[in-house]
């Protein structure tokens, strides 16, 4: 009689092999979907869009835009001290809550 933990072993490997099998043929068929219309097939990944990114003439001057307010309220004693409490107290809040 196998190993039990063999087993698992292997059941673990052939599930992942199906899984990117499965993952493989339904790429591919996206990436041949257009080959379909005009016989040129194209190579588009969706990106994942749960990230911020800078590019472009409105990413830079956003990051202008920051750098300037954290600049500005490094200067101002008071305003750094306002800041400092409002962040204090959102995140007692957050915590909280």
């Amino acid at each position: 009689m196998p190993d039990p933990s063999w087993q698992a072993m292997r059941q673990a490997q052939q599930a992942q092999r199906i899984h990117q099998n499965h993952v493989r043929r339904h790429l591919d068929a996206h990436d041949m979907a257009p080959a379909r219309r005009t016989g040129v097939p194209h190579r588009y990944r969706p990106v994942s869009h749960g990230s911020v990114r800078f590019g472009g003439p409105g990413g830079i001057l956003l990051l202008l835009v920051v750098v300037a307010a954290v600049v500005y309220v490094a200067h101002d004693p008071e305003l750094r001290a306002t800041v400092k409490t409002f962040a204090r107290d959102a995140l007692s809040m957050v915590q909280s809550g």
